[in-house]
């Protein structure tokens, strides 16, 4: 495996990051650009290892992917996205990309986040995915989000953190059935893989999702699974873990709406 090149940004980068931020308003949730995985792909560097899914390039198989990056990166310039290739001192060819925080902005910001929150969600449409890239910015705390689809979208957006609760109800509760919190059921490991086949709330489920968080400098991983179903949602938890990090026992509770909302804070650690 070759070794994977450091991110550098240059100053118009970091500019077009906090522009991006600075676009956040109270309440509001801001598009800011839609780019497909090939885009996405060749503007942040097709050496760099993706931080997302990149669905539509996976479903080619073995197909050229430098080949999809330069025909991505022609179009792009052809709208004047990107400035073509330039020869750096080495010789190497590199991808210049105009400083305007429609494009610069979001890829600065999904690489320098202080905390990411994710969503991968399974429905009978397949899958789909959501992070939310959390920004501490001139007293402000401010949400670069990123929705991808199964067809490789990347749409990109903005907001205050105080509505990350509300944006992830959305996509893990699709058809709004959270309405009741209830107590949670406590399983051991061995019990709930018994109890599963014959557990309704899993059963009946038209999304099941996993909710992922992590803090820059910390290696320490937490998630729980959402099951959402024609009469409720479901949040599956491990409790206590084993010295190899396997869950022991588990929880199992219906929540409402407020208790979705309150997902992304409770797996993103302090």
């Amino acid at each position: 495996m070759s070794e994977q090149q450091p991110m550098r940004f240059s100053a118009d980068d970091v500019k077009a990051a906090r522009t991006t931020l600075a676009q956040a308003r109270d309440g509001e949730v801001l598009g800011v650009v839609i780019l497909t995985d090939e885009e996405v792909m060749i503007l942040d560097g097709p050496e760099h290892e993706q931080l997302v899914p990149t669905p539509w390039i996976d479903a080619q198989g073995e197909a050229d992917r430098a080949l999809m990056g330069r025909v991505a990166l022609r179009s792009m310039a052809s709208r004047e996205l990107v400035v073509p290739a330039e020869t750096d001192e080495s010789g190497s060819k590199i991808i210049k990309i105009k400083a305007h925080p429609g494009i610069t902005g979001p890829l600065v910001l999904r690489r320098t986040a202080q905390k990411i929150v994710s969503v991968e969600r399974t429905s009978s449409n397949g899958k789909d995915w959501l992070f939310a890239y959390l920004h501490h910015e001139e007293g402000r705390d401010v949400v670069l989000e990123e929705e991808v689809s199964g067809q490789g979208h990347h749409v990109f957006s903005v907001y205050p953190e105080a509505l990350l609760g509300e944006r992830f109800e959305k996509f893990l509760d699709p058809t709004g059935t959270a309405l009741l919190g209830t107590a949670a059921k406590s399983y051991t490991a061995e019990a709930f893989q018994a109890a599963v086949p014959s557990l309704p709330q899993l059963k009946e489920a038209v999304a099941v999702s996993i909710v992922s968080g992590v803090a820059r400098g910390s290696d320490e991983l937490l998630n729980a699974s959402v099951y959402a179903g024609p009469h409720g949602v479901h949040v599956l938890r491990g409790t206590e873990h084993d010295p190899a990090g396997e869950p022991v026992t588990y929880s199992l509770q219906e929540v409402s709406s407020r208790g979705l909302r309150a997902l992304p804070a409770e797996v993103v650690p302090a």
